[in-house]
């Protein structure tokens, strides 16, 4: 993943019509000395921090309809706005989520409108106040779960006030759940073995890692505490903390459960060559009890590079400890 920080100089502000939002702890600016923006506030902590756009991942259980709020903030050094100031809201911006898509190598598609209501494209932060919202109902049962939706909404004009910069636009990536899904502790049944170096080792057991929903019946890795919040299969590299770059296992299982199926998010093969397989000697079982509290998953696995060359071999048990 890419990590591009946005900076203005203080002339910028000076002279363009919008203004970068002041969340951001790396700006040169001090907030006391700025001025307010109109920004959309996080709906959750931002998926790639430093991406130009942000965006946010929230997940659901798969139902008839799900609500989600969203607020619009008056953010800077005065606490609350000096009038009613309309913010009006678009939620076609196709241009966000293909710019996202380039910087960061993914791809998200534009969630279909049958998926979604707003129950406003025009909110106001009354005088007095800073903060003003609205509800994102999703049909989440309507979803497609072999796509990688997103929500872009975008602020497209205010009634007084500048729009911010950064966060004037965001992208919602919203996945239904299936019952595979959650946090998980991971431990080793067998040493991980890296062929190319024995420096490289398995960083286990890993507390609260994560199975997010790619598909009806298939889940990715994603570390949110070790290396760093993104899709990362967390490794040993002495004393320190690693990661394969452009790896994460996606488990695809068939209707029992059995682990038909490890891929390499990022590609099969990722452009460094980096691919996954499953290796069929392991158990290679996910097991979800009929109430959905208690899951586990055995698997082994290989990671390959170049095309079918083994470089790497994992031998795993995920044992569910919560939602996420």
């Amino acid at each position: 993943m890419k990590n591009n920080i946005f900076k203005s100089l203080i002339l910028f502000f000076a002279v363009t019509t919008f203004s970068s939002c002041l969340k951001d702890d790396s700006l040169v600016l001090d907030p006391e000395k700025g001025h307010n923006v109109i920004e959309f506030a996080n709906t959750t902590d931002i998926a790639v921090h430093g991406s130009t756009i942000p965006l946010y991942m929230h997940s659901f259980a798969v139902a008839d309809e799900v609500s989600m709020p969203v607020t619009v903030s008056y953010s800077g050094p005065e606490a609350t706005a000096p009038t009613d100031i309309t913010v009006n809201i678009a939620a076609v911006d196709e241009n966000s989520i293909e710019s996202y898509n380039e910087e960061q190598g993914t791809e998200f598609e534009l969630m279909p409108a049958s998926n979604y209501t707003l129950s406003a494209t025009s909110v106001v932060i009354p005088k007095g106040s800073s903060k003003a919202s609205f509800t994102v109902k999703y049909k989440t049962n309507a979803f497609d779960l072999d796509k990688l939706l997103v929500l872009p909404l975008k602020i497209t004009s205010v009634s007084s006030g500048i729009i911010s910069g950064n966060f004037g636009r965001i992208l919602l990536n919203v996945n239904p759940k299936n019952k595979y899904d959650g946090t998980y502790t991971v431990t080793a049944t067998a040493p991980m073995v890296d062929l190319t170096s024995s420096a490289l080792t398995g960083y286990y057991p890993m507390q609260k890692m994560t199975l997010i929903t790619t598909g009806a019946n298939s889940v990715v890795m994603y570390d949110g505490q070790y290396f760093g919040a993104g899709y990362y299969h967390p490794i040993a590299s002495g004393t320190a903390i690693s990661a394969y770059g452009s790896f994460s296992p996606v488990f695809t299982m068939d209707a029992a459960g059995k682990v038909v199926a490890v891929t390499n998010y990022f590609g099969q093969p990722a452009a460094n060559g980096r691919s996954g397989l499953l290796n069929p000697s392991g158990v290679n079982q996910f097991t979800v009890s009929a109430d959905g509290k208690t899951k586990t998953l055995e698997v082994s696995y290989y990671m390959l590079q170049p095309g079918t060359a083994i470089r790497t071999s994992f031998h795993e048990k995920w044992v569910f400890t919560g939602e996420r």
